[in-house]
């Protein structure tokens, strides 16, 4: 299992692109930096690469969970 976030920074919004072997639901939640969560997304693994995050985002550093199953990365994305 291996997450990762583009364009990172980015302007617009930013995508998932997810590496797994798994078929099993992948949860996303986004939180600022002051620990509050903004978003939570469920999604198929054959969904996570047309998903689109973060438009709405006011300018800032975000920490994502990607999660599946028992495994769970955090990334950091920010948005000029």
């Amino acid at each position: 299992f291996k997450a990762t976030a583009y364009p990172n920074p980015y302007a617009e919004a930013f995508k998932l692109d997810v590496k797994t072997s798994s078929e099993a639901t992948i949860v996303m939640h986004v939180y600022d930096m002051l620990g509050k969560l903004i978003e939570t997304k469920e999604v198929q693994p054959s969904d996570v690469n047309t998903l689109e995050v973060g438009a709405s985002y006011p300018s800032g550093v975000y920490n994502v969970i990607v999660s599946q199953g028992d495994s769970l990365q955090t990334l950091r994305v920010i948005k000029r």
